[in-house]
C-alpha cells in the first residue's frame, strides 16, 4: 500500500469520524458606484453575461503530501509544505441579479473534496476590449480571507485603469445570530462611510483613471513611437516663465484622441545652475482632457543657493472633476503642508476636515501656468 493511498484513506477515515458541520455563507454584492469611462448601460451588460461566473477557492485543513500539499526545495536547504487549493465556480442560476447587486450561496467545505474549507471569493466577468480595460476579464476580491463566522457589511473600492467601481458586501453564515454588522466608519480619500451603512467613494474627473493607464506610454523621452490617433510634442526655445533659463531632460506634450475628448499627458524636467554651487531645478506632470486640467503636480528644488548647505524644495499636487471643481489640493513645503480634498458635507465634522480649501488665487496661478507652458507646444 503506497504512503499516498494510506493518507489519503486516513484522512477519509477521519472525516468520517468527526464531519464538519455543514453551512453555507450567503453573500450579496451591489455596486453603489461607478466612476470613469464606464456607462451605467455597459456595467449592466458585464453582470448580466452569462460567463460571469464566483470562483469560491478552497484551502486544505490538514497538509497531506501528494494529498492536500506539494512539497517544495527552500534555499538554501530543506522544503516546505505548500497547500493544494480547490477552486468551485457558480455560474448562471445559481448566481442571482437585481440590477447592479448579485446574490449567491456558496457551501464552507468542498462539495468534492472533504477537509476542504472556504477560503476566499473572487467576481470574474468577461469584459469588450478597450482603453484601460483589464483583459480579458473584468476580476474582483470580494472577500480574501472569508471571515469565519457572523453577518457582516464592507465597502470596496476598485480600480480598472480607465474607470473604478464602489461596492457594497454583505455576507452572512447560516449559523450566525443576529443583525449584520457594519463596517467602522471610514475616511480614506476612497471610502468615506459615517458607519450606518452610507459610503461615499472617491470623487474624480472620468479621465482621471486613463491617464494614470496612459502614463506608462511615456516613461522616457522622447517618449515611445506615437500609434495610430496619437501625437508627441516637445517644447522649443524660447521657453515661456518660469522656464527660461532652464535645461531640460524631460520634455513632451502626448496627445491621444479617443471617442469623446481628446487626452493629453504634459511631462517636463529641466534643471538650472546658479552661481558656485547652486542649482535649481523644476518639474511638471500633468494631464488635460478636452483642454481642461484633470489632474497636475509640480515640483521645485533648489541647494546652494542661499548658502554652501542651504536646501528649499515645494511640491504641489491638485486634482479636478467635471466642470473644473476642484477636488484636491495638497501643498508640501518647509514653511508647513496643506492638505484638502473634497468631502460630503456629512462627513467633513467626523473625519475631521478642518482645514480650509485652498484660496482661489493659488489655484488659479497653478492653472495660468500650467496653460500658459502647454499653449507654448503648440507653437
Amino acid at each position: 500500500m503506497s504512503r499516498v493511498f494510506l493518507a489519503a484513506l486516513l484522512l477519509v477515515l477521519g472525516s468520517s469520524v468527526t464531519p464538519a458541520q455543514a453551512r453555507d455563507l450567503e453573500v450579496e454584492v451591489a455596486v453603489l458606484h461607478i466612476g470613469g469611462l464606464l456607462s451605467p448601460a455597459q456595467l449592466q451588460s458585464l453582470l448580466a453575461d452569462e460567463r460571469l461566473s464566483i470562483e469560491a477557492v478552497y484551502e486544505p485543513t490538514r497538509l497531506i503530501e501528494g494529498v492536500t500539499a506539494r512539497r517544495e526545495r527552500t534555499m538554501p536547504l530543506g522544503s516546505k509544505l505548500y497547500p493544494i487549493p480547490q477552486v468551485s465556480s457558480l455560474k448562471g442560476a445559481q448566481v442571482e441579479r437585481r440590477g447592479p447587486s448579485l446574490r449567491f450561496k456558496v457551501a464552507d467545505s468542498h462539495p468534492e473534496h472533504a477537509n476542504y474549507r472556504l477560503l476566499s471569493l473572487n467576481l470574474r466577468t468577461p469584459i469588450a476590449p478597450g482603453p484601460g480595460r483589464p483583459q480579458p476579464d473584468l476580476s474582483v476580491d470580494l472577500l480574501n480571507p472569508v471571515p469565519r463566522s457572523g453577518a457582516q457589511e464592507n465597502a470596496l473600492y476598485s480600480r480598472f485603469g480607465a474607470f473604478d467601481l464602489g461596492l457594497r458586501v454583505r455576507h452572512r453564515w447560516s449559523d450566525a445570530q443576529g443583525a449584520a454588522q457594519a463596517g467602522a466608519a471610514m475616511c480614506s480619500p476612497d471610502i468615506q462611510s459615517p458607519g450606518d451603512g452610507q459610503y461615499y467613494f472617491r470623487q474624480q474627473h472620468r479621465m482621471a483613471g486613463l491617464f494614470r493607464f496612459l502614463a506608462s506610454d511615456v516613461q522616457s523621452d522622447p517618449p515611445a513611437r506615437p500609434r495610430e490617433g496619437r501625437r508627441s510634442l516637445q517644447l522649443r526655445a524660447p521657453f515661456p516663465e518660469p522656464l527660461a533659463g532652464l535645461k531640460l531632460s524631460r520634455n513632451h506634450l502626448l496627445q491621444v484622441q479617443i471617442d469623446g475628448p481628446s487626452v493629453e499627458r504634459l511631462s517636463l524636467y529641466g534643471e538650472q545652475a546658479g552661481a558656485g554651487r547652486c542649482s535649481r531645478t523644476r518639474s511638471y506632470e500633468a494631464l488635460f482632457a478636452g483642454g481642461q486640467l484633470v489632474e497636475a503636480k509640480l515640483s521645485t528644488y533648489e541647494t546652494g543657493c542661499a548658502g554652501e548647505d542651504s536646501s528649499r524644495g515645494r511640491s504641489v499636487e491638485a486634482a479636478w472633476l467635471e466642470g473644473e471643481k476642484l477636488a484636491s489640493y495638497q501643498v508640501t513645503s518647509p514653511e508647513g503642508s496643506q492638505s484638502w480634498q473634497i468631502f460630503p458635507a456629512a462627513m467633513a465634522a467626523r473625519c475631521g476636515m478642518k482645514t480650509p480649501p485652498p484660496a482661489g488665487e493659488e489655484v488659479r496661478a497653478l492653472k495660468t501656468e500650467l496653460q500658459r507652458i502647454r499653449d507654448a507646444f503648440m507653437q
